[in-house]
């Protein structure tokens, strides 16, 4: 009786066998990935490719650790925080002759949106008040435009997967003239292509091309022994087989030939920062402009950016020539970008100066890391 039994339990688990290998072969594929992935969350299965794809004059930009993309104007460069959050500013953060943007990602965890943020406003403010509301990505937006402190910015604050989306325009409204009328546009760009995409905890943020395209009038650079690139007025030569006696790097850009005075010149130099801090090195930068300059005050500005990198800047150093230096530390290394002539006196070439200068800052980037 054992042995029978055995065998009926063997014939009955050969035959589930046979069904089951014959439902695999016949079954829908489709049916079958169905089922396989109807555990995974919503918002996992959500592509890049639904995000909107750039046009001329904006960037694309994608951040799948908090699981957004949308698009900005190509003027704009893009300043992550330590948090998370995101900045897009024009040059400098500091910059009040433009729009500037911040947005950030706060996970409620429970918690009122209130505390979330400290200037909502509470559910009987809401029930008195009239405030549009605005589709974004996939979710309804609340868009107040005079929250406390707030002068005349504009918030949109949203509520997606439990986290809280908080984006600011700033300068916007018939205030600011046209740099009003430009926050309108950056506003409408980003939250017209606004999309929620799948979160990938560990995703670099992806902002614009990693290197400028050559256009009319500006011609492309990459300098790949120091891992950047820029934009160039057209016209200008580079050298960058030059070194320096510290064992640096040296990047020369000048019209004709060096020796040439009538021109505008930049040279830009890459040497190990030897573990100082960009204010350790603008501090010792100063003190030895004024040691070596008796009577020249060494002041320098702040809130300069290159490719999210902040700089500081010193105008009119003494030299040869006057020249206006830009100073950054990035991977390690200083970089130090010297404009010449930093002097209003020598026109043509100054106005020249002035054009390379703005063409190097709105365009530089690095793509590069030495780790």
């Amino acid at each position: 009786m054992k042995h029978q039994l055995l065998l009926i339990m063997l014939m009955l688990s050969a035959l589930f066998a046979q069904v089951a290998c014959s439902a695999s072969a016949t079954a829908d594929p489709n049916e079958i990935a169905l089922v396989q992935t109807e555990t995974v969350p919503q918002e996992a299965k959500i592509s890049v490719e639904k995000c909107a794809q750039p046009v001329p004059g904006t960037l694309q930009l994608i951040y799948a650790a908090v699981g957004v993309c949308f698009l900005y104007p190509e003027k704009f460069g893009v300043f992550q925080a330590e948090d998370g959050s995101l900045t897009l500013y024009v040059r400098s953060l500091l910059n009040t002759e433009a729009p500037l943007a911040t947005i950030r990602f706060t996970p409620l965890d429970g918690r009122p949106i209130q505390e979330v943020v400290p200037d909502y406003p509470s559910d009987a403010e809401l029930a008195t008040m009239s405030f549009p509301v605005i589709e974004l990505g996939e979710e309804m937006a609340t868009v107040f435009d005079n929250l406390p402190g707030q002068d005349t910015n504009r918030r949109v604050i949203a509520v997606h997967n439990d986290k809280v989306y908080d984006l600011m325009i700033a300068r916007i409204g018939e205030d600011y003239g046209a740099v009003g009328e430009e926050a309108e546009d950056l506003y409408d760009l980003i939250t017209g292509s606004f999309q929620f995409i799948g979160t990938e905890p560990n995703a670099p943020l992806l902002a614009g091309p990693e290197c400028p395209q050559a256009v009319d009038g500006k011609d492309a650079y990459t300098n790949a022994e120091d891992g950047f690139c820029m934009l160039l007025p057209a016209g200008y030569t580079v050298d960058d087989s030059l070194t320096t006696g510290d064992g640096g790097t040296e990047t020369a850009v000048y019209i004709g030939s060096l020796q040439d005075v009538t021109h505008a010149h930049l040279f830009i130099t890459v040497l190990d920062a030897g573990g100082r801090s960009l204010e350790e090195i603008t501090a010792e930068k100063a003190a030895g402009l004024e040691e070596s300059v008796p009577g020249f005050e060494a002041n320098y500005s702040f809130g300069t950016m290159l490719d999210g990198v902040p700089a500081n800047q010193f105008d009119g150093v003494p030299g040869q020539d006057l020249s206006r230096q830009v100073v950054l530390v990035h991977d390690g290394r200083l970089f130090t970008f010297s404009f010449i002539p930093d002097d209003p006196d020598s026109a043509e070439a100054y106005a020249e100066m002035q054009t390379l200068y703005g063409t190097v800052l709105d365009s530089f980037n690095f793509f590069w890391s030495s780790e």
